[in-house]
Formats: structure tokens, sequence, C-alpha cells
């Protein structure tokens, strides 16, 4: 697939030119004040490395918090392994998840990333998990929900725990899950940040409210190519299918978990 190089912001930022960042980006004054403002990472470009550190270095200079993510990165990121149930054992934290088990050890690196819509948001009700669904349709099951993904390595692969509101079973933490299913899913990270030692968490999807993927022929549908790689544009779509047809048409909870991973093990440094 074509090479891609992405330029991501990485809030937050510091003082920040708005006027050259809308002339950087050939956006206007309000489309650039928007993207500065937005507090979850999201793309600029996608270029080759050439073009995508010159638009980066330029960013940088005027107080924009930006990385340059290789596009394969995020498409070594494993799709979300939704957590039925879990117990947490003097070994570990041990998930039954829909399509098997695993024990993560309190010792064990993890990074999360919270997706939490605003509470005037309504999310839609999650579609049926069944067993031996993946990938794409997984994302899909739960797209609007908020959730808390746990990556870490196990056995030398990636995984990616994914505790979902109202499809993980809260009941292992007893009362302290709270009466809800908002609290019962803080419960859950309150409880991983207690117990595991090292835990670096990325909250910046929290209060963010996810917004609507392209879908051509859609009424609605903003295709202002001003906004260039914004969330929901034929832009963003296109680059994503030139990494890999399987990111073309992710969800946005899907897509800034994945940014936020990848960020991450970049150290969280700008270019």
């Amino acid at each position: 697939m074509e090479h891609q190089i992405l330029v991501i912001t990485n809030p937050p930022h510091g003082d920040v030119d708005v006027d050259a960042v809308a002339g950087i980006l050939k956006l206007s004054a309000v489309d650039a004040r928007l993207k500065v403002g937005f507090r979850a990472p999201e793309v600029l470009r996608a270029a080759d490395w050439d073009r995508a550190r010159e638009v980066a270095e330029a960013l940088s200079r005027i107080g924009l918090s930006v990385a340059m993510v290789n596009g394969r990165e995020l498409e070594r990121v494993p799709w979300p392994e939704p957590v039925l149930s879990f117990a947490l054992s003097q070994e570990g934290l041990e998930a039954r998840l829909l399509n098997g088990e695993v024990c993560l050890p309190y010792d064990t690196p993890v990074m999360g990333v919270s997706c939490k819509p605003p509470e005037s948001f309504r999310p839609r009700s999650t579609q049926q998990l069944e067993p031996g669904m993946e990938g794409l349709a997984v994302a899909e099951a739960f797209e609007w929900m908020p959730r808390l993904d746990v990556y870490a390595v196990r056995d030398g692969k990636l995984r990616r725990l994914t505790f979902v509101q109202d499809v993980v079973d809260c009941s292992a933490l007893g009362a302290a899950a709270g009466s809800t299913p908002e609290e019962g899913l803080a419960s859950v990270l309150a409880e991983c940040q207690r117990r595991f030692e090292d835990l670096e968490l990325d909250a910046r999807l929290e209060n963010v409210r996810p917004r609507h993927r392209f879908v051509a022929g859609d009424a609605g549908f903003d295709v202002d190519l001003r906004k260039m790689y914004s969330f929901g544009t034929l832009l963003l779509r296109s680059a994503l299918e030139a990494i890999s047809p399987e990111l073309r048409d992710l969800t946005h909870y899907e897509l800034g978990s994945r940014m936020a991973y990848v960020l991450s093990r970049h150290g969280g440094e700008g270019a």
C-alpha cells in the first residue's frame, strides 16, 4: 500500500498563532481555531516524509504540538478484544473475552485510553456481540459507547482489552462498582490504576463527542475539503484507505484510541 506519513496534533498545545495555523493548513480562521482547541489528537496532513516534516516543523514553530507517525503504525495496533467479565486475583487481571481469555499480571506495563462522550450525548444502543466477531465489526458494535482500552504486551504480542459500558460485567468489583454503568466503568479504571504498577493513561477522548464516519451519498455529511483531514471527510478516508483497506471505515473512537497508543510510543513528543 501507499507510504503515508501522518502529521497528528498532540495536545495540549503552547501559545499558538491561530492565523499562522490557518495559513499553513489552508483553513478559515474559525476552522483553524477549532482544530487548535480540540482536546484529542487529530490528523492534519498525510504526505511523504519530506512534505510531512516540512508541515510539522512549520506548525511546531508557531506553537502547535504535533507528531509525525508512519501510517503503518496505526495498522499494527490490534482490534479491540471486548471484556465480558473479569476477576482481580492475586496473579493479576483475569479477563474473559469475547473470543478467549487472558491474564495480565500487575507488574505488566499497560497503557489505557479512556473514551467517553459528553453527558449530553445519547449514544446509540450497542449491537449484539457474538462469538467469532472480530475486527471492524467489533468496533462498530460499540461505536458510540464509553469504553476503556487497556493495551499491554503479553507473550510477545500486543493485546488490547476493551471494557465497554453496558457490555462488561463489573460484579467482580462488588459495591465498589457503583449502581450505574458509568460508575462501573469508572471503577474499572480506578482499580486498574490502583493495582497495576506501571499504567499510563490517556484521557483526551473523555467528554469528546464521537463524530460520524463518512458514508457516500448520505445527506448531512460535511465534505467541505477546507477542513482537510478532519474525521468524517473524504480526504481522511482516502488517506486511511491508502494505508490499508481495513482502516478506511474506522469509527471515531477506534481511530482516536489507535492514535493515542501510537503517540504514547513516540514518548509524547512533537516534531
